[in-house]
């Protein structure tokens, strides 16, 4: 089923985004040298919310309509689902009580960065396993029990979702082209 295919090939390039921001607050957090703890605060807060932003705006839309069809397909499914929700909650109010410490680091207090690194490494852990299951138990869960017609409308959904968030982005970009305008 090439939609299918198409569907996971996003869904794991964005995982692999998701990795790539993961590495990026990892070396936020042990930068060294001259940067200070408010500094590593600072950029780490940075990448926090670049990777809180990418995960609401636009990796969990484009799951909304695979995840709706697969509940109540199974059992196995429904309880695979409810813990990919607990799980994805915990990363989020990880990554929430980090950046709230990493907010206290910035303002100067030094043992908050410690603090920070403990809660960032558990979110870590937490979220490279929920990537792989979701890599590879979602997968077959929605190989099994998705059809080629719900595969089309999954694909659809991303497709509107990809749209919207160029969109955004186009709107959110501090240069736009000018076109001109023909000589009259």
């Amino acid at each position: 089923m090439l939609a299918a295919e198409c569907a996971w090939a996003i869904l794991r390039a964005e995982h692999v985004r998701t990795r790539d921001l993961l590495a990026h607050l990892e070396t936020a957090m042990k930068a060294r040298g001259e940067a200070s703890v408010r500094q590593r605060a600072r950029a780490a807060i940075e990448v926090i919310e670049r990777l809180q932003a990418f995960e609401e705006t636009t990796h969990r839309p484009k799951g909304v309509v695979m995840l709706n069809m697969l509940r109540g397909r199974s059992s196995e499914a429904d309880k695979l689902l409810d813990q990919l929700d607990s799980e994805s909650e915990c990363c989020s109010g990880l990554l929430s009580q980090a950046k709230t410490v990493l907010e206290r680091a910035e303002a100067g207090n030094a043992s908050a960065a410690v603090e920070a690194d403990a809660l960032l490494q558990q979110h870590r852990q937490f979220m490279y396993v929920h990537l792989e299951k979701e890599d590879t138990l979602l997968h077959s869960q929605t190989a099994l029990l998705l059809t080629a017609e719900e595969w089309a409308a999954v694909v659809s959904s991303i497709s509107k979702e990809v749209g919207e968030a160029r969109e955004r982005e186009h709107r959110r970009s501090p240069v736009r082209r000018q076109v001109p305008k023909p000589a009259a």
